[in-house]
């Protein structure tokens, strides 16, 4: 059965609730029927890794952010990645965006800005 990561919203609060359901319409069926708070959010977890997370040495860079942009269609859109690799710059990052990122279906052509929080 596929599992799935459910957001439920009532006034200011949010919960986010992990399930194996049969179907997404199973999903809306159980929450609707059990709960008075709305579903805003359904995910289905592709990839899941249960494995002990590693230590928390404190040895990388905290904060990137960036603004990756395509020329063609002038779109742009913010990236914010946490933990990185004290070994990575700011060239392997764009260069990883640009191979593995999309914005609205188009490449990543460039990176407008950039910046490192340590």
């Amino acid at each position: 059965m596929p599992k799935y990561k459910i957001q439920l919203k009532q006034g200011k609060r949010t919960v986010v609730a992990h399930g194996e359901f049969k179907s997404v319409a199973s999903v809306l069926a159980h929450y609707n029927h059990i709960s008075t708070m709305q579903v805003t959010e359904i995910l289905r977890i592709e990839y899941e890794d249960e494995s002990q997370p590693p230590i928390d040495d404190f040895n990388y860079r905290s904060l990137f952010k960036g603004i990756l942009k395509n020329d063609a269609t002038r779109k742009s859109k913010q990236v914010i990645f946490n933990n990185i690799k004290l070994t990575i710059n700011e060239r392997e990052i764009i260069d990883s965006c640009k191979v593995h990122m999309e914005i609205d279906n188009s490449v990543v052509d460039s990176a407008i800005s950039t910046l490192f929080k340590t």
